[in-house]
């Protein structure tokens, strides 16, 4: 005798909601009640989500509680517009709290530094600013972040690619210097089994994001080992470090099997000539498939 499946309530269908708040800028509701149903787990997390909360006063501004939700920002930039370009998606951990608060990712290192991303993909030729940012170069790290932001909107770069930047986890953490720091600090706060059911929601806006933006014959290129396992195909190679450092994680995702899935080392690694060379290599490995 056949059973049937018993029906999910409406509520469990929302886990993660999202909402467009500005230019590249996201809310996202997170249903505390539903990931924590146990009374005894939800005052546990409650507990280190004071802890995560009080670790950085910039907290305040992304994060806010009301009720059973959490409520925060979060980062995508995706352009509408189509040049016929090859679509090719980046595919992050997570957000840095300082990119949320700046409005931009990666919007600067250490000391307040241009980030070494745009560097690297510059030097890759991968893409390059058109002649028109040049004279940011004098203005603030906020002018030419929202520069940068809009020019990645409006396809306003020199590039073989039309280049969309997303998260796996739509959550932002500290980029590092911090127990609560990336990926690693998000296992910390939700644990696993939560986090898994997390990873869940965050998979199908991933994978339509795939599907609208990339499919049918574009690329995704994940930096972060979560972003690739939860979107590889069962037929692609598990993750290591060492084998994403030679170029060796390359194969399709799940919810397109046209879609090339490359995996880079993670953005904290990217730096030197091997980094540009790994970077060359998957240029010239797509647009010779294409």
């Amino acid at each position: 005798m056949k059973t049937e499946k018993p029906m999910k309530r409406k509520d469990e269908e929302n886990l993660l909601t999202l909402q467009d708040l500005s230019l590249g800028i996201q809310k996202v509701t997170l249903k505390i009640k539903e990931l924590y149903p146990n009374r005894k787990e939800r005052i546990q997390f409650e507990r280190r989500l004071f802890q995560f909360l009080d670790s950085h006063s910039a907290l305040s501004k992304i994060f806010r509680r009301k009720g059973e939700l959490l409520i925060y920002k979060t980062e995508c930039i995706v352009p509408k517009k189509n040049d016929l370009q090859l679509p090719l998606l980046l595919l992050f951990g997570n957000p840095a709290l300082h990119s949320i608060c700046s409005g931009m990712f990666f919007s600067f290192e250490g000391d307040k530094r241009e980030h070494r991303f745009w560097r690297a993909l510059k030097e890759a030729d991968f893409l390059s600013f058109k002649s028109s940012f040049n004279y940011l170069s004098r203005k603030s790290l906020k002018d030419r972040n929202q520069s940068r932001k809009k020019a990645l909107h409006d396809l306003h770069y020199t590039s073989p690619f039309r280049i969309g930047l997303a998260t796996f986890y739509s959550m932002p953490t500290e980029a590092s210097s911090s127990q609560w720091a990336g990926v690693a600090g998000l296992y910390r706060l939700f644990r696993k089994r939560a986090l898994q059911r997390i990873a869940e929601w965050e998979k199908k806006r991933v994978e339509k994001l795939i599907q609208e933006f990339v499919s049918p014959r574009g690329v995704v290129i994940a930096f972060q080992k979560d972003a690739y396992l939860e979107i590889k195909s069962s037929a692609s190679p598990d993750y290591n470090l060492i084998k994403a450092k030679s170029g060796k994680l390359v194969r399709t995702c799940e919810c397109d099997p046209n879609v090339r899935l490359f995996c880079f080392p993670p953005t904290r690694l990217l730096q030197g000539k091997r980094s540009i060379v790994l970077l060359r290599a998957f240029k010239k490995s797509i647009l010779k498939s294409h």
